[in-house]
């Protein structure tokens, strides 16, 4: 069994090994593990603050160091051909390989930890997709057809839930709103862009309504006076969870996909009904946003949910809801509520999952 809070690693395919934290094994048969896939510029430390909480909740909670993020498996060039050959079928390509390897690594971890299997929303796994990382819990489900049929049988005993928190529309198809502007992105120095990112993505913004769903209640550029997430780490500090490199390097070539490649995954992830009724069936997707996330992170669910109903003008002529997806609009917590609040943070996990209306 794992240690808790030791980094740990898995090798799920040749020369590719996943580390990882894990907050340890829980005595007894009733708990569930929750896996989070971390978001851009963040390394699976970020989480850390969750793990001292978790047991009280009978959660254990694993967080990844996605590829790129030492000590995790860099990509080589070969990795990287598919994300910079600028067609469809090579990035769709590149996000089937990282599909495939976070599966093996679910079902993996399952196995060596002994994990309880799942009982509708208990016990098993949830995966958890943190800003960034929603696209490739999205690529996991939208290529469950790829996976051998061991892993593929393995993981239907244990996969019950995906959520994403805060996923900004890009990530899942949705191109932004005309009217948002994202200057940083033309700071061509990337320690200065990725600290002006991290700045404007860890503010709280004062939205004047978070749950209406109109644009006009949005708060697009200005954050609150409130010290945003992290503001008392210091520079060292702040550098062990987080990488200006990969931030500036794999995680903008996966923000520079092109538009299509996103569409098709997530049409392929819950908008496809052939998939959902074939592989996992009665796999729950739940999206959460919190209610002073930046501005595009809240809009983006709005939009979403509103192409419950229609998804065709967005995802094509054959798009129809095909999964279990939910929604939760918190009005409270910023993108980085579980650092600020983990004990709230946690409760928002343990809501979206089990919503059931």
């Amino acid at each position: 069994m794992s240690t808790p809070m030791q980094l740990e690693s898995l090798t799920v395919s040749d020369g590719v090994s996943y580390y990882y934290l894990d907050s340890g094994h829980i005595p007894g048969n009733t708990y569930t593990t929750l896996v989070f896939v971390p978001g851009m510029g963040f390394n699976g430390g970020v989480f850390r603050k969750l793990f001292p909480l978790a047991s009280a909740h009978r959660l254990r909670i694993v967080s990844l160091y996605r590829r790129d993020y030492n000590p995790t498996t860099s990509f080589s060039d070969v990795d990287l051909a598919g994300l910079v050959s600028r067609t469809v079928e090579g990035q769709e390509s590149f996000l089937r390989n990282q599909a495939v390897d976070i599966a093996t690594f679910l079902v993996m971890f399952a196995h060596e930890q002994r994990i309880p299997l799942a009982e509708g929303t208990r016990g098993g796994i949830a995966l958890v997709g943190w800003s960034l990382g929603s696209l490739l819990t999205h690529a996991v489900v939208a290529h469950l057809d790829a996976l051998p049929y061991d892993v593929l049988s393995d993981l239907e005993k244990y996969f019950h839930t995906m959520v994403c928190h805060d996923v900004s529309g890009i990530f899942i198809g949705i191109p932004w709103p005309p009217s948002l502007s994202m200057e940083y992105w033309s700071e061509t120095d990337v320690e200065k862009r990725f600290k002006l990112f991290y700045e404007w993505v860890a503010g709280h913004f004062l939205h004047k309504n978070a749950t209406s769903g109109s644009i006009d209640d949005l708060e697009f550029y200005k954050s609150t006076d409130k010290p945003h997430s992290m503001h008392e780490l210091s520079p060292g500090e702040l550098a062990e969870l987080t990488s200006a490199e990969t931030f500036g390097g794999s995680d903008t070539l996966l923000v520079a996909m092109q538009l299509d490649v996103f569409k098709a995954t997530t049409r392929r992830a819950i908008f496809d009904p052939a998939l959902a009724e074939k592989f996992l069936p009665n796999l729950r997707v739940r999206y959460m946003c919190g209610g002073t996330s930046p501005n595009v992170i809240v809009w983006t669910l709005h939009e979403l949910r509103k192409c419950l109903a229609d998804p065709k003008p967005i995802y094509g002529p054959d798009a129809e809801k095909a999964r279990d997806v939910k929604f939760k609009f918190q009005t409270e917590g910023n993108h980085f509520i579980f650092w600020d609040e983990p004990e709230v943070a946690l409760e928002q996990y343990i809501a979206a999952i089990n919503l059931s209306k």
